[in-house]
Protein backbone atom coordinates (compact mmCIF):
# COMPACT_ATOMS: atom_id res chain seq x y z
CA UNK A 1 0.00 0.00 0.00
CA UNK A 2 1.24 3.49 -0.80
CA UNK A 3 1.19 6.47 1.22
CA UNK A 4 -0.15 9.47 -0.08
CA UNK A 5 2.00 12.26 -0.22
CA UNK A 6 0.69 15.54 1.56
CA UNK A 7 -0.80 17.33 -0.55
CA UNK A 8 -1.74 21.12 1.00
CA UNK A 9 -3.72 22.08 -2.34
CA UNK A 10 -7.12 23.87 -1.70
CA UNK A 11 -6.66 23.13 2.24
CA UNK A 12 -7.79 26.37 3.22
CA UNK A 13 -10.84 28.15 1.71
CA UNK A 14 -11.95 31.71 2.09
CA UNK A 15 -15.02 32.72 1.30
CA UNK A 16 -14.87 36.48 1.52
CA UNK A 17 -18.84 37.03 0.65
CA UNK A 18 -19.76 35.39 3.86
CA UNK A 19 -16.27 36.46 5.75
CA UNK A 20 -15.34 32.79 6.80
CA UNK A 21 -12.17 31.23 6.57
CA UNK A 22 -12.62 27.16 6.73
CA UNK A 23 -10.18 24.31 6.75
CA UNK A 24 -11.32 21.56 3.78
CA UNK A 25 -14.50 22.45 4.65
CA UNK A 26 -14.10 21.65 8.56
CA UNK A 27 -15.46 24.17 10.88
CA UNK A 28 -14.81 28.17 11.15
CA UNK A 29 -11.47 29.00 11.66
CA UNK A 30 -9.93 32.24 12.62
CA UNK A 31 -6.64 34.15 11.46
CA UNK A 32 -5.66 35.74 14.73
CA UNK A 33 -2.60 37.72 15.52
CA UNK A 34 0.27 35.08 17.37
CA UNK A 35 0.78 37.81 19.89
CA UNK A 36 -3.06 38.46 20.97
CA UNK A 37 -3.23 34.06 21.04
CA UNK A 38 -0.21 34.07 23.15
CA UNK A 39 -1.32 36.70 25.17
CA UNK A 40 -4.44 35.18 25.57
CA UNK A 41 -3.05 31.76 26.52
CA UNK A 42 -0.71 33.38 29.07
CA UNK A 43 -3.80 35.23 31.05
CA UNK A 44 -5.39 31.60 30.99
CA UNK A 45 -5.33 29.10 34.11
CA UNK A 46 -2.96 26.67 33.68
CA UNK A 47 -5.81 23.34 32.87
CA UNK A 48 -7.27 25.71 30.14
CA UNK A 49 -4.03 26.65 28.53
CA UNK A 50 -3.32 23.10 28.51
CA UNK A 51 -6.81 21.92 26.71
CA UNK A 52 -6.15 24.46 24.53
CA UNK A 53 -3.41 22.90 23.16
CA UNK A 54 -4.34 19.62 23.40
CA UNK A 55 -7.58 20.46 21.30
CA UNK A 56 -5.50 22.16 18.85
CA UNK A 57 -3.23 19.08 18.24
CA UNK A 58 -6.55 16.92 18.49
CA UNK A 59 -7.69 18.48 15.11
CA UNK A 60 -4.13 17.90 13.61
CA UNK A 61 -4.04 13.92 14.76
CA UNK A 62 -7.24 13.39 13.30
CA UNK A 63 -6.55 14.93 10.16
CA UNK A 64 -3.38 13.14 9.75
CA UNK A 65 -5.11 9.64 10.52
CA UNK A 66 -7.91 10.34 8.40
CA UNK A 67 -5.41 10.73 5.00
CA UNK A 68 -3.20 7.79 6.27
CA UNK A 69 -6.04 5.33 7.37
CA UNK A 70 -4.61 5.09 10.32
CA UNK A 71 -1.19 6.87 11.12
CA UNK A 72 0.28 3.58 13.18
CA UNK A 73 0.42 1.77 9.76
CA UNK A 74 2.46 4.65 8.03
CA UNK A 75 6.00 5.00 8.14
CA UNK A 76 7.70 7.81 10.59
CA UNK A 77 8.70 9.58 7.66
CA UNK A 78 5.23 9.76 6.08
CA UNK A 79 3.43 10.75 9.60
CA UNK A 80 5.94 13.52 10.22
CA UNK A 81 5.80 14.64 6.39
CA UNK A 82 1.79 14.68 6.96
CA UNK A 83 1.94 15.98 10.82
CA UNK A 84 4.23 18.63 9.89
CA UNK A 85 2.18 19.61 6.79
CA UNK A 86 -0.85 20.50 8.88
CA UNK A 87 1.76 22.20 11.37
CA UNK A 88 2.26 24.68 9.08
CA UNK A 89 -0.98 25.25 8.01
CA UNK A 90 -2.40 25.91 11.44
CA UNK A 91 0.42 28.44 11.23
CA UNK A 92 2.38 26.77 14.16
CA UNK A 93 5.88 26.67 12.67
CA UNK A 94 8.13 23.99 10.16
CA UNK A 95 8.37 20.87 12.37
CA UNK A 96 10.78 18.08 11.75
CA UNK A 97 11.67 14.88 13.56
CA UNK A 98 14.93 13.47 15.10
CA UNK A 99 16.15 10.81 15.95
CA UNK A 100 18.91 10.31 18.91
CA UNK A 101 20.01 6.32 19.58
CA UNK A 102 16.07 5.32 20.57
CA UNK A 103 14.61 8.93 21.43
CA UNK A 104 12.21 10.53 19.25
CA UNK A 105 12.73 14.04 18.89
CA UNK A 106 10.42 16.79 17.06
CA UNK A 107 11.61 19.72 16.71
CA UNK A 108 9.90 23.15 15.33
CA UNK A 109 11.05 26.15 13.72
CA UNK A 110 10.28 29.40 13.45
CA UNK A 111 7.18 28.75 15.63
CA UNK A 112 5.10 32.49 15.83
CA UNK A 113 4.33 31.64 19.40
CA UNK A 114 8.25 31.99 20.66
CA UNK A 115 10.00 31.02 23.42
CA UNK A 116 6.75 31.90 25.89
CA UNK A 117 4.45 29.51 23.63
CA UNK A 118 6.78 26.28 23.90
CA UNK A 119 4.04 24.86 26.32
CA UNK A 120 1.39 25.49 24.06
CA UNK A 121 3.17 23.59 21.33
CA UNK A 122 4.35 20.35 23.29
CA UNK A 123 0.49 20.53 25.05
CA UNK A 124 -0.50 20.48 20.65
CA UNK A 125 2.09 17.66 20.24
CA UNK A 126 0.07 15.60 23.03
CA UNK A 127 -2.86 15.98 21.64
CA UNK A 128 -1.69 15.09 18.17
CA UNK A 129 -0.28 11.95 19.35
CA UNK A 130 -3.41 10.91 21.17
CA UNK A 131 -5.94 11.39 18.43
CA UNK A 132 -3.56 10.51 15.37
CA UNK A 133 -1.90 7.35 17.20
CA UNK A 134 -3.65 6.44 20.15
CA UNK A 135 -0.63 6.84 22.42
CA UNK A 136 -0.74 8.96 25.56
CA UNK A 137 2.63 10.41 25.29
CA UNK A 138 4.58 13.19 27.44
CA UNK A 139 6.10 15.87 25.07
CA UNK A 140 8.77 17.52 26.83
CA UNK A 141 10.70 20.90 25.86
CA UNK A 142 14.42 19.57 25.85
CA UNK A 143 15.86 23.15 24.61
CA UNK A 144 15.40 26.01 22.62
CA UNK A 145 17.99 27.46 20.34
CA UNK A 146 17.02 30.75 18.97
CA UNK A 147 13.76 30.17 16.59
CA UNK A 148 13.92 26.18 17.28
CA UNK A 149 12.57 24.30 20.07
CA UNK A 150 13.35 20.73 20.49
CA UNK A 151 11.05 18.29 22.07
CA UNK A 152 11.45 14.79 23.62
CA UNK A 153 8.42 12.26 22.95
CA UNK A 154 7.94 10.06 26.01
CA UNK A 155 5.93 8.01 28.63
CA UNK A 156 4.36 9.81 31.00
CA UNK A 157 6.55 8.57 33.98
CA UNK A 158 9.23 9.16 31.23
CA UNK A 159 8.03 12.67 31.14
CA UNK A 160 8.48 13.42 34.97
CA UNK A 161 12.02 12.00 35.50
CA UNK A 162 13.41 14.15 32.42
CA UNK A 163 11.89 17.56 33.95
CA UNK A 164 13.41 16.49 36.66
CA UNK A 165 16.80 16.02 36.01
CA UNK A 166 16.40 19.40 33.42
CA UNK A 167 15.52 21.86 36.70
CA UNK A 168 18.05 20.13 38.31
CA UNK A 169 20.58 21.17 35.86
CA UNK A 170 21.50 18.58 33.05
CA UNK A 171 22.07 19.56 29.70
CA UNK A 172 19.69 18.26 26.90
CA UNK A 173 22.59 15.95 25.71
CA UNK A 174 23.06 14.75 29.45
CA UNK A 175 19.38 13.63 29.64
CA UNK A 176 19.75 11.92 26.42
CA UNK A 177 22.39 9.98 27.50
CA UNK A 178 20.32 9.22 31.06
CA UNK A 179 17.38 7.82 28.86
CA UNK A 180 19.67 5.60 26.84
CA UNK A 181 21.51 4.03 29.78
CA UNK A 182 18.61 3.37 31.54
CA UNK A 183 17.10 1.40 28.53
CA UNK A 184 20.13 -0.35 28.54
CA UNK A 185 19.75 -1.81 32.19
CA UNK A 186 16.30 -2.36 31.70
Amino acid sequence: MTTPRFNPSNSVEFDLARGQIALRGESGRLLVPADALLALCQAAEPEARKDFARRLGTEIGRRVAERLGGADQASPEAVVEHLGGDWALMGLGSLALESWGKALLLHVVDSPLGDAGDDVLGGAFEGALQRGFGRDAAVVRLTRDGSRVRFLVTSRSGGERVEQWLAGGSSWIEVLGRLDSQRGEA
